[in-house]
């Protein structure tokens, strides 16, 4: 079987689609199967740049063509997030195919959703299967979508780790591993540790994910002026580390922030990085978004807030930093193994799942 995934960005960032992805292909790579992956952004290892899929640049009827050539090569094409961006591309693509009698699979990979309903309309009319990695997102989506079925695949995430040093010493650690993005929480966070800094809590605070951005973070300028002092003072960092790298800063850390602010449909798809927190056993700080309070069901070190409050979000962390965490129960390392395993096989799941296609 020829698989091809395909996506609109692949630089490698701190979770999201993109770690996913490398690690999906990677998994797969060692499976009896041939895979490829093609994104709209260079500097992507291990994936070969489309340019009718950068976002950057209108696609040229030359580069769908290209893009389409390629696609006709796989006997599965795996599109991540197709609804999002250039839904003109994704038409064109998919016509093209079907004109020509391709006899391929197409997947299509719900990572996030929102309530736009355009963007459910267009997913109506796309032909092939629809998978999400969370129960929050395939329930949101069978009922948008009139009861399709939508299947829940594992998210895959490098287990093989490389070596990474938080600028941080000598007091408490707190991380937030995502991305630099308002949806993420980025703002509440820092400020949530700046209060905390303000009235003299020996921590330091890390945030992870500022680099290849494709979006401005959305972070106020007053509050980055705010930080600019802490940040001379060498308490607040704003880091980047690879997906490889993030196992090493997640468990240099004390307490894992993740407040993603939406709630509805637009709420945290999964959190790889809170499934890192549980697998190294930290104290996790999130948001009742989505998927969160579902993955942190049962974890004793786990503190759920409501979205978007800020004070809810310093109270939490306040009262984590004057009580640290001791010892994992059983249920938690029950947990921690639940979800490692799940990231290690991903690749074989998808596979199973790829067979299925083939055989129906």
């Amino acid at each position: 079987m020829r698989v091809l995934h395909v996506h609109w960005t692949a630089r490698p960032v701190t979770g999201g689609v993109e770690a996913h992805l490398g690690a999906v292909v990677h998994q797969l790579g060692a499976l009896p199967c041939a895979v490829g992956a093609v994104a709209g952004t260079r500097e992507s290892p291990g994936v070969a740049y489309e340019a009718a899929l950068d976002l950057q640049v209108p696609a040229a009827d030359a580069e769908v063509s290209a893009l389409v050539s390629r696609c006709a090569g796989a006997d599965l094409v795996h599109w991540h997030n197709p609804q999002w961006h250039k839904p003109t591309v994704v038409s064109a693509v998919v016509s093209a195919l079907q004109d020509r009698g391709w006899r391929g699979r197409f997947v299509f990979d719900l990572h996030n959703i929102d309530e736009q309903p355009a963007h459910w309309e267009f997913l109506a009319r796309l032909p092939g299967r629809l998978v999400a990695h969370s129960p929050f997102v395939a329930e949101e989506a069978r009922g948008r979508l009139g009861g399709r079925e939508v299947a829940v695949l594992p998210l895959a995430l490098p287990l093989r780790e490389e070596p990474y040093t938080l600028p941080c010493r000598d007091r408490t650690v707190v991380l937030q591993p995502t991305r630099m993005t308002r949806w993420k929480g980025s703002h509440l966070s820092l400020e949530a540790v700046l209060t905390l800094l303000e009235e003299g809590a020996d921590l330091h605070f890390a945030h992870a994910g500022t680099r290849h951005l494709i979006w401005p973070p959305g972070i106020p300028e007053t509050l980055l002026e705010r930080a600019r002092d802490w940040r001379e003072k060498g308490r607040v960092h704003f880091v980047h580390y690879t997906p490889e790298q993030s196992w090493a800063a997640i468990r240099q850390s004390d307490i894992v922030l993740h407040p993603t602010i939406d709630r509805g449909a637009h709420g945290e798809p999964f959190s790889l990085s809170v499934a890192q927190a549980v697998v190294c056993g930290r104290q996790v700080i999130a948001s009742d978004s989505g998927h969160l309070p579902r993955i942190l069901g049962g974890y004793s070190a786990g503190r759920i807030v409501p979205a978007g409050d800020l004070r809810a979000l310093t109270d939490a962390l306040r009262e984590a930093v004057r009580k640290p965490l001791v010892g994992q129960s059983a249920r938690d390392l029950s947990l921690a193994r639940e979800l490692r395993e799940g990231l290690a096989t991903a690749g074989a799941a998808h596979l199973r799942f790829y067979g299925s296609l083939s055989r129906s």
